[in-house]
Formats: structure tokens, C-alpha cells, sequence
């Protein structure tokens, strides 16, 4: 270079500096797939993965905040090859990372695919940098925010059971209600299974189950329906207002169990208005539901006063996003919630939307063996979760309508998850192991959600081997590992403890479907309280199916209600019927 002329040597330093200087105005987002961690590899660059939400705000911030910051993307583009991810949209990764919250910040050996560093939620650009800094330490390693457990005993001990009833009890905050002192939400297991001691006669869970409901209504948005995901400040007057399919559906769902129970009116409305915005704004026109709606108009910008408008007022400055896509999971939520607003309301708008949405998961999102798929295209999947919650919602549809394909339906589910999530140490896997994903963990609150499934199918179905995967599940539910862990949720692995051990409430009609006799005593039945029954219809002359009674045939409709080991006399009106609730609500 010394040889040649100055003018051309200057202009080439020129154009070196100018080039080394130069920021890069945009980050170069991938996916998280097989081809983004071969150029990680190739190019001996660290992976970086956003692991977001659709509808979360602080996501938003980040975006607008964080990586407009130069500094920030010159360090992305140095030494990282970035993935952002939609978090409904890969539930494998979701379950690794959800104790982190949205948005979940992961530095990744590309190699190793091991987490090097985790950041949770919204990071200033010099708070970023110092975790980007961090993961770059070859040393560095991640502590994992998900609970994997190791094997225990297949139920709880008398010791295990106490020490959650002891959590739940004594972390219910008398003065705000609800549980927790921080974030305000509904723990709906919690909930559910203050139901249950409640209709053993149990007075103060029935004060913390009402008191909960009764205070989280706060959270509904008066207009235009739905439950705002949480609260801040400790109380229930903060909310932040997105809106989501799990949180919308199982408290939905548990309002309609504390209305059976109790006849509160206030319950049945509060669950009502919740369906009002799975049906106003997350119903596609095929009637299959969507996942969540943002909370902001604008996105970035906290909306706690356009929630302070009337309907007509917020639709002239718009309508928050809606996330359109058509997971199988978030539609068996629904579902099973719609089944349970049915059977407190006695409205058949609320079936009839929940088998439309189930027929079209079948149609749409079967996989071959029985089980269902996350999207239309599922790279990355099956999950667990889809088959869980689809399968819950099958099983609930069969026991609102009798009809036996929703049955097979949920049994060739359990099957497909049998299949390909077991783990041979207790549990089931939140996802399929894969060459291009970090190992797929175990998901506390979805195999809570399993043992409870599975326990209900065998005792429906008369088939042992679904008893076999509940018991499986509950290994891992068990283990010390999972609840020493346990917080807001304890109510669910006690549930399935009780249910693994207890008898459900059995309601079974005999007489033919044509009967309006025996159509009233199946609508009546629907109406017990307990959130743990099986109601069936037994035609007369029909073959018992795999460990069933054989009734005998009155030579007209009969109601058979059979629980805590014994069995009424046969009832054949539905107010003989309905008076055997209450003198088995205690023995639940």
C-alpha cells in the first residue's frame, strides 16, 4: 500500500473508519431453528433469544426503549445471532422460561445449548448490556428458573399434604384477599380447592374462595367483558389490562364452580361477563378462539385510561391487538370453561360454542395417533400442553352431552400423550426432546392438569392404564423438589393428591335419549356442586362398558347418584334428584 499514491491510501482509511464505525440501524431477528444455530456455530457467535409475548406491554418498551439503543444493537450484531420468539407460539419454550416473565432475555451456547445468562422483563440499555457482558463469560452459567423435580412417591405423605395445606392457608392475605402480597391474581386452583374443603363444611375455605372472587372482580372490565391479567401494588385496583386465554378461561371456570356451590348470583354473572369477551373479541368466524388481546392501543403506551371509557368512546381511538392464531391448547381452555358456564347457566349458547370450537380442533389441528398440534404448522412441536387441555375439554364434553365420540376422542389423546412425553423418571415433558431445542423441561401446573385428566378418564372410561399415567404424573408432582417450590398453587397438587385417592361424585341416568324425562334428569345433574363427578347415561339393554353397573331397569327414567361409597335410591324427578345433592355435599 506504501506504493501508492496518497490521495488513494486516504481514501481507503476513510472508507475503513467510516465502515468500523458504523452502527447498525436494525437487529437481524431469526427464529429459533436448526439454521439460526448452525450460523451461530459457523460464525462462533453467542445466541441471544427475546422470548415475548404479543400482548405484553413491557415487550413494547422493550423494543422502543432498548434496542433503538446504538450501543445495544452494535453489541447484538458483535457478538450475537438474534432470535426473537412469540412465547404462545412455542410452548416448549415457554414452559422453560415462563417463571422469568415476558419478556424472557437468554443468552445460548449455541453449542451446548445451555443457558449462559437470563434476564427477566423490561432492561434499560445499560442493564441489558451488563447481561449480554455476562453471558459472554465462557464460565457463565444460567440458573434455571423451572423446577425439573426428581422422582417421589406416587402420592403425598400425610407430612407433604400438611406442610401445603399449612402454605396455602397462612399465605392468604386476610386484609387484601387473594394470595400473594406483590402481583394481585386469581390462583384458580387455590380457588377450586377451597370449593372442595368448602363442601366438606370447611368455613374458612369457603371465606377465602368467596372473598377472592369477590374481590377480583376488579379485574373484569365492565364493558367490554374479560379478566385483566393481574394487579400491582398489592391490591386489585392496579390492573394491567391485558388479556389472556388461560388466566380469562379458568377463572371464568371457577366462578361457575363457586356458583354451583354456593348460588351466589354475583359468581355466575362475573362468569358470564368474562365469556362475553371470549365470544365478542376471541371468536374467529369458524368459532375457534384466539389467544390473548393486548392491553395497550397503542403499543408501549399504558392505556389505564382508555379502560376508564365507555365502549363507543374506545372504539373511536381503536381496539387493542388481538392475537389471531388458533392454538389447540387455549381453544381446550375454552372449551372446558364454556362446558362448565353451561352446566351453572343451563344456556346452550355456551355448548354449542364449545363443540363448534372442539369440532374444528379436530378438523384442524388432529395429528396421526390421536393427538393434537399447536398450530397449523408445528415445527417445533408436539406439546404437552395442547394434548392436556384438549384432552380435559373432550372429557368435559362428553360428560355434558353423553355422546361417546368426545370419549374415544379423549382417549386416543391420553394415549398420543402416553407416547411422546413420558419421562422415565416421573412426570411428562413439556415438549418432544429436539436436535435444534434446549432439552424440553417438566412443567409443574401442566402435570397437575394431566394427574387430574388422567385420574377422571380411567374412572370414566373403566381403563386402568389412564390411573397408570395419572400416578406417573404425580411422581412428579411429589417430589421435594417441586414442593418446596410450590407457591400460588399448592391448591392444585392437593387436588390431584385427593383425587388420586377419592372416588368421584357419580351421576348416571338410565333411559333413552329420546326421553324428555331423562333429558331433565341429565340437565339436573349437571348442576351438582362438586367440581369432581362423572355424569354418564346409560341407555336400558345397552352393553356395560369396561367396569361398569349394571342398572336395573325401572321401565322408565332413573337417576342414579352414587358417592363417598354409597349409592341413593334411583331418583326419577328432578327435584328428588337435586335433593340428593345437599345430603351428599358434605361427604364431596
Amino acid at each position: 500500500m506504501s506504493s501508492w499514491p496518497k490521495w488513494i491510501v486516504s481514501i481507503l482509511l476513510t472508507a475503513c473508519s467510516a465502515s468500523a464505525s458504523e452502527e447498525p440501524t436494525t437487529i437481524a431477528w431469526r427464529s429459533f431453528d436448526a439454521a439460526t444455530i448452525a450460523t451461530a456455530r459457523d460464525e462462533k457467535k453467542l445466541l441471544f433469544l427475546d422470548l415475548e409475548a404479543v400482548w405484553c406491554h413491557w415487550c413494547h418498551v422493550m423494543d422502543e426503549k432498548t434496542y433503538t439503543d446504538a450501543g445495544v444493537r452494535a453489541a447484538l450484531a458483535k457478538d450475537f445471532i438474534c432470535m426473537k420468539v412469540d412465547q404462545d407460539s412455542r410452548p416448549d419454550l415457554a414452559k422453560r422460561y415462563e417463571d422469568y416473565g415476558w419478556p424472557a432475555l437468554v443468552v445460548i451456547d449455541p453449542v451446548t445449548l445451555q443457558d449462559r445468562a437470563i434476564g427477566s422483563g423490561f432492561q434499560r440499555p445499560a442493564e441489558f448490556l451488563k447481561l449480554l457482558e455476562k453471558g459472554k463469560d465462557p464460565k457463565a452459567k444460567a440458573e434455571s428458573g423451572v423446577i425439573a423435580g426428581q422422582p417421589g412417591g406416587i402420592a403425598l405423605s400425610d407430612e407433604q399434604r400438611a406442610v401445603l395445606m399449612a402454605k396455602m392457608r397462612d399465605r392468604y392475605d386476610a386484609k387484601e384477599k387473594g394470595w400473594g402480597s406483590g402481583h394481585k391474581f386469581v390462583p384458580w386452583e387455590n380457588v377450586e380447592f377451597c370449593i372442595r374443603l368448602a363442601l366438606t363444611g370447611d368455613t374458612k375455605a369457603r371465606a377465602m374462595a368467596e372473598e377472592t372472587l369477590t374481590a377480583s372482580t376488579a379485574l373484569i372490565d365492565p364493558q367490554w367483558g374479560g379478566l385483566y391479567q393481574y394487579s400491582t401494588d398489592g391490591d386489585w385496583q392496579h390492573p394491567h389490562f391485558e388479556k389472556i386465554m388461560e388466566f380469562e378461561s379458568e377463572v371464568l371456570r371457577v366462578y361457575t364452580l363457586a356458583h354451583l356451590a354456593w348460588g351466589r348470583p354475583q359468581d355466575l354473572e362475573a362468569a358470564k361477563l368474562i365469556a362475553k369477551h371470549l365470544h365478542d373479541f376471541l371468536r374467529s368466524p369458524d368459532g375457534a378462539f384466539y389467544v390473548s388481546q393486548d392491553a395497550d392501543v397503542v403499543p408501549g403506551e399504558h392505556s389505564a385510561g382508555f379502560y376508564e371509557l365507555d365502549d363507543a368512546a374506545r372504539r373511536k381511538l381503536g381496539i387493542p391487538k388481538v392475537d389471531e392464531h388458533l392454538y389447540s391448547r387455549e381453544n381446550g381452555l375454552a372449551i372446558h370453561a364454556l362446558v362448565a358456564l353451561w352446566q351453572a347457566s343451563a344456556d346452550p349458547v355456551y355448548l354449542a360454542e364449545a363443540k363448534q370450537a372442539a369440532e374444528w380442533i379436530i378438523q384442524h389441528r388432529t395429528l396421526s395417533g390421536g393427538g393434537f398440534s399447536h398450530d397449523e404448522t408445528d415445527a417445533h412441536g408436539p406439546f404437552l400442553g395442547d394434548q392436556v387441555q384438549m384432552g380435559r375439554a373432550l372429557l368435559a364434553l362428553y360428560q355434558a352431552t353423553a355422546d361417546v365420540k368426545w370419549l374415544e376422542r379423549a382417549i386416543q389423546c391420553a394415549d398420543f400423550t402416553e407416547a411422546h412425553f413420558k419421562s422415565k423418571d416421573g412426570g411428562y415433558l413439556a415438549s418432544v426432546p429436539r436436535v435444534d431445542a434446549p432439552a424440553p423441561v417438566m412443567d409443574r401446573n401442566e402435570n397437575i392438569a394431566l394427574a387430574r385428566w388422567c385420574n377422571l378418564l380411567a374412572r370414566t372410561s373403566g381403563e386402568a392404564r389412564f390411573s397408570d399415567i395419572a400416578k406417573h404424573g404425580m411422581r412428579h408432582l411429589s417430589s421435594e423438589a417441586v414442593l418446596g417450590d410450590i407457591f400460588s398453587f399448592a391448591g392444585g397438587v392437593l387436588l390431584a393428591d385427593r383425587e388420586l385417592s377419592e372416588e368421584p361424585v357419580h351421576i348416571t341416568i338410565v333411559g333413552k335419549k329420546e326421553d324428555a324425562a331423562a333429558i331433565e334428569l341429565f340437565a339436573t345433574a349437571q348442576r351438582h356442586p362438586s367440581p369432581y363427578k362423572i355424569i354418564e347415561w346409560s341407555i336400558p339393554g345397552a352393553p356395560v362398558k369396561k367396569g361398569g353397573i349394571e342398572y336395573p331397569d325401572f321401565g322408565k327414567t332413573a337417576a342414579f347418584l352414587c358417592a363417598d361409597g354409597r349409592c341413593s335410591s334411583p331418583k326419577f324427578t328432578p327435584s328428588d334428584l337435586a335433593a340428593t345433592f345437599t345430603s351428599h355435599d358434605k361427604s364431596d
